[in-house]
């Protein structure tokens, strides 16, 4: 996703550590589609991950609490460990310095990303 400069200078920013949060793990086989509850899943938080393994895909979904099927999901601690800058795509590692909106549709910038579009100094 690329957000443009002069878009983004019309939001107003916070700086962030995003910490390494929680995950739901499962395994799909290569020639499934989601069904209901991984989708249920999904919608909770509208994030997941799609890692190609051998045999299909591992599947990470963001979790925030509420029930799931221990049977088919696992819960990893920790297992939700980066993001990315909504302008160039960059992994921003947990606990590293990145900007947030402070409210409205949520962008996250990675440290360079915020400095070319608002300059050396943070904006007050």
């Amino acid at each position: 996703m690329s957000e443009d400069r002069d878009d983004l200078r019309q939001l107003k920013f916070m700086p962030s550590r995003i910490p390494a949060l929680d995950a739901l793990e499962t395994f799909m086989p290569d020639g499934t589609k989601p069904d209901a509850e991984l989708n249920e899943l999904q919608s909770r938080t509208g994030q997941s991950r799609w890692y190609p393994v051998e045999g299909g895909h591992r599947v990470l979904i963001l979790y925030k609490g509420g029930p799931f099927n221990a049977q088919r999901f696992t819960l990893s601690k920790g297992g939700w460990d980066h993001e990315h800058c909504s302008r160039c795509g960059a992994t921003i590692a947990p606990m590293t310095l990145c900007w947030v909106t402070e409210s409205g549709a949520y962008v996250l910038l990675d440290e360079t990303c915020y400095r070319e579009v608002f300059g050396p100094e943070p904006a007050a």
